[in-house]
């Protein structure tokens, strides 16, 4: 089977600095890695076409950076009609992207969207976006058949919710192979977390609104509080200045100074002992399509707590591989992490399911094979 994964947000992938976790890459190579021939197409930055090839995952995968007519985080592609008759699958993104929506009557017989998001009252902008797409368009999806795969039952239910009938949620995948790269000696932040005394709480992604980062330092006063020792570690940029600021001021006014470690960036080739230098892993975010940090972080057996999004609803029961705590009570969030840090064989136990739940079911090699049922099925090739 010929499949092309063609990423209709306006950004091409950059092939000089690409992360193990892209997931368009991750999947095309778990499917080159099963027999089938996988690509991607996406935006060039410079308008001016270009076919690269690139290796990832120990597999070749080409890649078409094409014109396109970029508007409202929409690319519409330009003269690549001879591309997408190459290929028996065409795998586009995203519901509302008006591409998608072009191809899911054009290649009516071979379109397939992936689509990630779901409703969130934090995600205002794109729901009133998704208003007004649905008032005018969405209906092509109903009356084609259109097939959708989602990243999660959230977003599955959300596009039910629209009275679109064919969607079926998968996930989303891990690539292990790069995440399971050699160790590194000497690096200045495990080191430094080595030296620390007490428990090591650790965050990794943009300090922003959405993620709600500023809520962990209301979840550190309440554990100083408990007479708890820790150090949250925090590796990221801020969204924004202001946000920074205020961050910043609030550690201040609360006295936390000495309680916070902070790394913008930490290389990815590093990253895995990042995780393992620390004891619970933190996300306590407002909405995430699904959150590529819980995958990271429960693949290394680290224990989770996290708030529901796309991917603690498809990977955590919690309790048992992960703690998910549903509203942003501080002493709740406290009172979960010191149980935790108290019971050597509960953190073992949770990191360990964690560790399975991703091996066994959230990878990319994984996930490849229920991608594959769904192609089939949209070919007519089986159920």
């Amino acid at each position: 089977m010929k499949i092309l994964i063609i990423k209709t947000f306006p950004q091409e992938i950059n092939i000089s600095q690409i992360t193990y976790n892209h997931q368009e890459l991750g999947l095309a190579a778990a499917l080159r890695a099963k027999g089938h021939v996988c690509d991607v197409m996406c935006v060039a930055s410079n308008n001016v076409p270009a076919t690269r090839e690139v290796t990832f995952g120990g597999e070749r995968i080409t890649v078409y950076c094409m014109k396109a007519l970029k508007l409202l985080k929409n690319a519409w592609f330009k003269n690549v009609e001879p591309i997408l008759n190459q290929y028996d699958i065409l795998q586009a993104g995203e519901y509302n992207q008006l591409y998608t929506w072009h191809l899911a009557k054009k290649h009516a017989a071979k379109m397939v969207c992936y689509h990630g998001p779901y409703y969130s009252p934090f995600n205002r902008r794109y729901n009133m976006m998704a208003r007004a797409f649905d008032a005018l368009l969405v209906n092509r999806y109903r009356r084609l058949g259109t097939t959708f795969i989602t990243k999660s039952h959230l977003a599955e239910q959300y596009l039910k919710s629209k009275g679109i009938g064919d969607v079926t949620a998968v996930g989303v995948g891990l690539g292990v192979t790069i995440m399971s790269s050699e160790e590194h000696d000497n690096i200045p932040l495990v080191q430094k977390i080595g030296k620390l005394q007490g428990a090591k709480l650790l965050y990794i992604g943009v300090l922003e609104d959405r993620r709600n980062s500023m809520f962990l330092l209301d979840v550190a006063q309440a554990l100083r509080a408990m007479g708890f020792k820790f150090t949250l570690v925090l590796v990221g940029r801020f969204a924004n200045a202001s946000y920074e600021a205020a961050f910043w001021q609030k550690v201040k006014s609360t006295g936390l100074e000495s309680s916070i470690v902070h790394e913008q960036v930490v290389e990815q080739k590093v990253i895995r002992q990042v995780y393992a230098a620390c004891d619970v892993f933190l996300l306590p975010t407002r909405y995430d399509i699904y959150g590529m940090v819980l995958l990271e972080a429960m693949y290394l057996g680290m224990p989770t707590i996290t708030t529901m999004c796309g991917g603690a609803e498809m990977m955590i029961e919690s309790g048992k591989n992960g703690i998910i705590i549903n509203d942003f009570n501080a002493k709740e969030w406290a009172d979960n992490i010191a149980r935790l840090c108290s019971h050597a064989q509960l953190m073992q136990q949770l990191g360990a399911e964690a560790h399975a739940t991703v091996a066994q079911h959230f990878t990319w090699e994984a996930l490849a094979d229920e991608f594959v049922k769904i192609y089939r099925k949209k070919l007519g090739q089986g159920k």
